[in-house]
C-alpha cells in the first residue's frame, strides 16, 4: 500500500497539467473558484483526495435535504451556489483519480467511501417555484446536472405549462450518468391572471347629444385573456338639461380582475326656435299695438326687432309701434293717396334667440287700414271735425266764394255744400278749391265778401 500512494503522488503531479481541462462554465461557477478548486485539489496527495471527496458527498446530500425543504429564496440560492462549487469539486477530484490509477482502479475502491451508485446532482435554473402570466408564453429556465463521476449530465424535462388556463403545473427534470444512476428534481409553474380586462369604448368619446333628443348609447367590449367576458355600465343621459356627464363601463374576468373605461357626453343645443305666429298682422291707423309673435324651443326664448325705426318689441314677443299708426304718413301729400281701401305695409325682422344663442328670423309685415279718410287728425288718424270754426281742411262740394279772414279751429267730419256767407274776424287763411263729397254740419262765424 506504501509503494501504491508513493505512485499515486508522483502521478498526481501529472495530473496537474490536465485539470485545466476543467471549465468554469460548466458548473456555472466564477473563474476565480474554479482556479482555487484546481489549486486545491492539485495539492491534495491519494488520502486526501479519497478524505475530501467523501467529505464533500456528505455535505452534497445535507444540502440537498436543506434546498427540498426551504422556502427561503436567499437561502435557497446559497444552497444552489455552494451544490455548484461541490459539483466543480468532486469532478476535479474525480479527474485526479481517474489520472492516478485509471476508471478502472476508482470503481474498485468500496473501502475509501467511494460509492458509483451516487445519481447526478440537477441543479434547476431561474425561479422555482416559477410564476408566468395567463395568456402568455412559457419558457422554461432549464436544469443542469453533474455527477460526482462522469461530470456535466445531460437533463432532459416533462410535463406541459398550459399558459391558456389558470393553475399549477409541474416540469419534471432527469439526470441519468453512466452508470446508470438517475436523479429527478421538480419545478412548480404557477400559471396566474393578474391582468385585468381590456375595455374599449364603442363610436366617439367624447359623444355629443342634442338637447330634448333621446340618446342612445353605444356602449362597450371588453377582452381578456381568460376568454369572453361581459361589460356593464352605469351612469346616466339627462337630455332634458345641457351639462357634461359620464358613462363608466366595467368588465370583470374569472380571476377577480376589473378593467374600466369612460365616455363623456355633452348634452348641448344647437337647434334654432321655430316661429308659430303669422308673419303679417294688420292694424287700424291710429293704434299702437301690433300683436305678439311667438316662437318654440325646448329653452327660453327673446325677442329683438330690427329694421324699422317706428317698431318695437318686448322680450316676450310683444310688437308695437312708437307712434301711432297712420295710413297717411306714407306719401308726404295725403291728396295723392286713392283712398280705396288699400293698406299701408310696413316691414321689421324679428329675431328669436334661445338661451344658448341659437337664432331664427322672421320678417312681419304689418298691414295700416285707413280709418276716416283724407280729413283725418294727423294725430291720430281719426276724422274729428264737428263745426267749422274756420277754414276748412277737408273739400269743399262746392267753390268758397269768399275768403275766411278768421282761424279754422276744428277739422270738419265732412265737406261743406254751402258757401260762407258772414265775414271773418281773422285774416283769411286759404280758399277753399276742391268738391267735397260730404254735408258740412258747421256754419261759418264771418260774412262773406
Amino acid at each position: 500500500m506504501k509503494n501504491l500512494r508513493l505512485k499515486f503522488t508522483v502521478l498526481l503531479t501529472l495530473f496537474v497539467m490536465s485539470v485545466p481541462s476543467l471549465h468554469a462554465n460548466d458548473f456555472g461557477i466564477s473563474d476565480t473558484k474554479m482556479n482555487e478548486i484546481t489549486n486545491r485539489v492539485s495539492s491534495m496527495n491519494y488520502d486526501g483526495l479519497v478524505a475530501t471527496r467523501s467529505g464533500l458527498i456528505a455535505e452534497q446530500r445535507n444540502l440537498e435535504a436543506m434546498q427540498d425543504n426551504t422556502q427561503s429564496p436567499s437561502q435557497n440560492k446559497a444552497i444552489s451556489s455552494r451544490l455548484k462549487e461541490i459539483t466543480a469539486e468532486l469532478s476535479a477530484i474525480q479527474k485526479a483519480l481517474i489520472a492516478l490509477v485509471g476508471a478502472a482502479a476508482v470503481s474498485a475502491l468500496t473501502d475509501d467511501g467511494y460509492d458509483d451508485t451516487i445519481p447526478p446532482v440537477i441543479t434547476i435554473n431561474g425561479e422555482n417555484p416559477a410564476t408566468v402570466e395567463l395568456g402568455t408564453t412559457y419558457t422554461d429556465a432549464g436544469a443542469t446536472a453533474m455527477d460526482a463521476f462522469h461530470g456535466a449530465t445531460n437533463v432532459t424535462a416533462s410535463g406541459n405549462v398550459d399558459t391558456t388556463a389558470v393553475g399549477s403545473y409541474t416540469v419534471t427534470y432527469t439526470a441519468t450518468d453512466l452508470d446508470g444512476n438517475t436523479a429527478t428534481a421538480t419545478r412548480t409553474v404557477n400559471v396566474v391572471d393578474t391582468t385585468a380586462p381590456v375595455v374599449t369604448v364603442t363610436g366617439d368619446n367624447p359623444a355629443t347629444a342634442e338637447l330634448g333628443v333621446a340618446y342612445t348609447d353605444a356602449g362597450a367590449t371588453a377582452t381578456d385573456a381568460s376568454g369572453s367576458v361581459t361589460v356593464t355600465s352605469s351612469g346616466t343621459v339627462d337630455t332634458d338639461t345641457l351639462g357634461t356627464y359620464t358613462i363608466n363601463y366595467s368588465s370583470t374576468d374569472a380571476s377577480g380582475n376589473t378593467g374600466t373605461a369612460s365616455r363623456t357626453v355633452n348634452v348641448v343645443d344647437t337647434t334654432v326656435p321655430v316661429f308659430t305666429s303669422s308673419s303679417t298682422f294688420i292694424v287700424d291707423e291710429g293704434t299702437t299695438e301690433i300683436g305678439t309673435v311667438t316662437a318654440t324651443d325646448i329653452q327660453a326664448v327673446t325677442f329683438s326687432v330690427t329694421g324699422n325705426d317706428n317698431i318695437t318689441i318686448t322680450a316676450a314677443g310683444v310688437l308695437s309701434f312708437i307712434t301711432a299708426a297712420d295710413y297717411e304718413s306714407q306719401v308726404e301729400n295725403a291728396y295723392e293717396l286713392p283712398y280705396d281701401g288699400s293698406t299701408y305695409d310696413v316691414t321689421a325682422t324679428v329675431t328669436a334667440t334661445d338661451a344658448s344663442g341659437n337664432a331664427a328670423t322672421q320678417v312681419v309685415t304689418v298691414s295700416i287700414n285707413d280709418v276716416g279718410g283724407l280729413d283725418d287728425d294727423p294725430e291720430t288718424g281719426m276724422g274729428t271735425a264737428t263745426a267749422s270754426t274756420g277754414f276748412n281742411t277737408g273739400v269743399a262740394t262746392g267753390l268758397s266764394t269768399g275768403s275766411s279772414t278768421g282761424t279754422s279751429t276744428g277739422v270738419s267730419t265732412g265737406s261743406s255744400t254751402g258757401t260762407s256767407t258772414g265775414v271773418s274776424t281773422g285774416s283769411s287763411t286759404g280758399t277753399g278749391t276742391g268738391t267735397g263729397t260730404g254735408t258740412g254740419t258747421g256754419t261759418g262765424t264771418g260774412t262773406g265778401t
